[in-house]
């Protein structure tokens, strides 16, 4: 799968809990703020999970008209079956309910969705950005054949025996009497045995710029076997 697709499946996700999140502090804080403030007795006390803190506590209450109204909301509160508890209810839709305490709890949540999602999308939009650059390159740059130098671990990865492989070449201009080395995008096999002793590699470079290339590696086998 393309690096560009994972992030924006990261970025995806990131999205939606950052909006489920969000949902719940806007639910909150509109119920807070124009909500009727009453006692209620709980009814049933359940965690959410084993590791949460937050629990989903079910009550009873009586609104003015004398109706009696459950509702259940999160809560982190330690609470028992029949104890009292203060609450705010939506007086249009008593059976909405907020203990008034889960704001700063899940504004954690938005702000670790929101993270995750401009960290997805912003490598989604770069990596979206390469191939666009890439294609202009393939589609109206210079062809050449760069000479074949080495293949190398990549060293800014830090991983030891695991660091991507990475192909060199070199090409020279003739005209400007400058030498360009270019390098192929990180791959985590060896790029040696698919080379069949080539001495060239074709790279696509903009005339104005060579530092702007595209070099093509379509000789190595298609797959999940490049980083970035």
């Amino acid at each position: 799968m393309k690096l560009k697709i994972v992030v924006l499946i990261v970025a995806l996700a990131g999205a939606f809990f950052l909006l489920i999140a969000l949902g719940s502090v806007v639910k909150s804080v509109r119920i807070r703020k124009h909500g009727v403030f009453t006692e209620s007795t709980v009814l049933k006390s359940v965690h959410r999970s084993i590791k949460s803190p937050v629990r989903n506590v079910s009550v009873s209450f009586n609104t003015p008209d004398g109706s009696q109204v459950t509702g259940t909301a999160s809560t982190r509160q330690f609470v028992s079956t029949g104890d009292k508890i203060r609450i705010w209810y939506d007086p249009a839709f008593p059976q909405k309910i907020d203990f008034g305490d889960t704001i700063g709890y899940n504004m954690r949540g938005v702000i670790a969705g929101g993270i995750v999602f401009l960290f997805g999308f912003y490598y989604f939009i770069k990596y979206s950005s390469r191939d666009r650059a890439n294609k202009t390159l393939i589609e109206s740059g210079m062809k050449i054949a760069a000479e074949f130098v080495s293949v190398n671990r990549n060293e800014k990865y830090r991983m030891g025996d695991n660091n991507p492989w990475v192909i060199k070449c070199k090409w020279t201009d003739n005209i400007k009497n400058l030498e360009y080395f270019f390098t192929s995008k990180d791959y985590t096999i060896d790029p040696t045995p698919y080379l069949n002793g080539r001495l060239h590699i074709d790279v696509f470079i903009d005339p104005a710029d060579p530092g702007k290339y595209f070099m093509d590696t379509s000789f190595m086998p298609k797959g999940n076997n490049t980083i970035g």
